[in-house]
């Protein structure tokens, strides 16, 4: 382990007080010398030190990665040096509404439209169109948990397809006309009704559908489930100066995502088992829905605490970056949780299944329950990715503490994309977000102040 520690030692105290808003010591006290700090008397100087700990990652691929009903499905993909080729399938069963008021016998059609609630469309290039097409399935969705490694027959044959242009917005709502022999078969079976007369004679007819995108196009696509996805028939019963509409849509419907991801000839070509941790070399990563992660090897924090002595922590940052690529319609997740990590690759938990993992600043990292102290977990802070700084960042300075005075086991840890934001769902299933980065742009930065021992 490599540590850079630099004294700084010469600055006047009227000048330190403007840094020290800047490394949360300001609140301390207004008097340096009452916490202790040790101060030159001929002329108030204060002595802080700055420590650079370099971080090691090893790249995790989690087992049984689950995308049953995440809420959006990814299709299309494409090649990275790094990852190398990703595509995705997203599959979902329809609902209907039994109850519905459906077209009358003499009932003349006017279209079959397809909705897609687009939630974000990621590639390096969106100037030009990205393809989706619907395909039906050929068999049913069961009841059952579906993984990134599960996929369903379907007809290749799509019965709607579209290109959308998506430069300028990247979450929007779009539409494609059905092809007309299936759009005069779902006609006729709707004035029919014997299939909708429940959800059930429903999936005889049609067991679900599947989504598709181009991988040569170099992007994807995430589509949100929900009542804007779907089918709409619009006719005129007789008389009618305005169409109506009868929605077929993926509200709540089972959906999950198959992800295809072929890594031969890439750095990443040795990840074959999951739950196992893989030194893949002087660049890691993390890539959504894949189910790769990033493991810090956080054991330089011991080394480093074991030569300190009688010091407090004033600011301490873990940063990450610059990332090898900063392009606007292609940025990594947003934010991630720093997970503590088992043996086994998996996030530890408490006895009632509590997910432990580093905590916000200012917040304690341990709680005492029945006499027993364990980590916090109410919580969880992020690690935040800015674009203009091309980083990840997060304070980890009440963390440190914890490890250092209040016997906080260190972990080492798992870093999962995640946001605060209510109702977004895990966003690491999601989408196909990613980020590479160099080995020795990950650190752990360090001021701390030596305490005068009494």
């Amino acid at each position: 382990m490599k540590v850079t520690t630099t004294s700084i030692l010469t600055w006047p105290a009227k000048a330190v007080a403007g840094l020290f808003v800047t490394l949360s010591i300001a609140s301390s006290c207004s008097d340096p010398s009452s916490i202790g700090l040790d101060l030159d008397p001929n002329n108030n100087q204060i002595g802080v030190f700055y420590a650079e700990i370099p971080l090691s990652a090893s790249m995790v691929l989690l087992d049984s990665f689950n995308t049953t009903n995440a809420g959006a499905m990814v299709i299309g993909g494409g090649t990275s040096e790094f990852f190398g080729f990703t595509e995705g399938i997203g599959f979902s069963r329809l609902a209907i509404n039994p109850a519905g008021s459906r077209p009358e016998q003499n009932a003349v059609l006017d279209s079959v439209k397809f909705n897609f609630q687009i939630e974000s469309v990621i590639g390096d290039n969106l100037s030009t169109p990205k393809s989706i097409s619907v395909h039906l399935l050929n068999e049913r969705i069961l009841d059952t948990t579906y993984y990134n490694f599960d996929r369903l027959e379907f007809d290749p044959q799509p019965v709607a397809q579209g290109s959308f242009n998506f430069a300028n917005r990247q979450d929007t709502l779009v539409s494609v006309q059905m092809e007309s022999d299936f759009s005069q078969f779902i006609f006729d079976e709707l004035k029919k009704g014997d299939a909708f007369r429940d959800i059930f004679a429903f999936r005889n007819l049609i067991p679900g559908i599947a989504f598709q995108g181009n991988t040569d196009e170099e992007a994807s696509t995430a589509i949100r489930v929900g009542n804007s996805t779907g089918i709409i028939v619009y006719y005129k019963n007789e008389g009618d100066t305005v169409s109506r509409g009868y929605s077929i849509s993926t509200a709540q419907s089972r959906h999950f995502n198959y992800v295809n991801s072929d890594r031969t000839g890439t750095p990443t070509a040795i990840i074959t088992q999951p739950g196992q941790s893989y030194d893949v070399g002087a660049r890691v990563g993390i890539k959504s829905n894949v189910g790769l992660l990033l493991r810090l090897d956080t054991s330089p924090i011991d080394a480093f605490l074991d030569t300190l002595q009688n010091v407090t922590f004033n600011d301490i940052e873990l940063a990450i970056g610059p990332l090898k690529s900063n392009i606007a319609t292609n940025r990594p997740p947003t934010s991630m949780i720093m997970f503590f990590a088992s043996e086994d690759n998996t996030i530890l938990t408490g006895s009632e299944g509590q997910e432990f993992s580093v905590q916000q600043e200012g917040r304690p990292q341990l709680i005492t329950e029945n006499g027993v102290a364990r980590p916090a977990t109410s919580a969880p802070t992020y690690l935040a990715y800015s674009s203009n700084s091309n980083l990840y960042r997060q304070k980890m300075t009440s963390y440190m503490n914890a490890v250092y005075r209040l016997g906080l086991q260190r972990n080492d840890l798992l870093l999962y994309p995640a946001t605060p934001q209510p109702g977004s769902g895990d966003i690491f299933k999601r989408s196909f977000r990613e980020f590479v980065v160099d080995q020795n742009d990950i650190k752990l930065k360090i001021y701390y102040s030596k305490i005068r021992a009494f």
